[in-house]
């Protein structure tokens, strides 16, 4: 891999690790249980459907704002 694949890599891998934690924070209520409930499989799924979403919208944003800029942000 080069610089850049690693930088991205090192990105996604942040970003879903904060999605991860967000949604667990988020969603998951009964720590006495040993599995998910449905609500908190539900809770999960759409928090991290937004959350992805999210962090997508801000690439896309980014991306236009460097293009107007004559620059990459790698």
């Amino acid at each position: 891999m080069n610089d850049e694949q690693d930088i991205m890599q090192s990105m996604l891998i942040k970003m879903t690790m904060s999605i991860n934690k967000q949604c667990f924070s988020e969603c998951v209520k009964d720590f006495g249980a040993d599995r998910l409930s449905a609500n908190e499989i539900n809770c999960i799924t759409g928090c991290a459907k937004r959350q992805s979403g999210a962090f997508a919208a801000m690439n896309d944003i980014q991306g236009q704002l460097a293009g107007k800029q004559g620059g990459a942000m790698f």
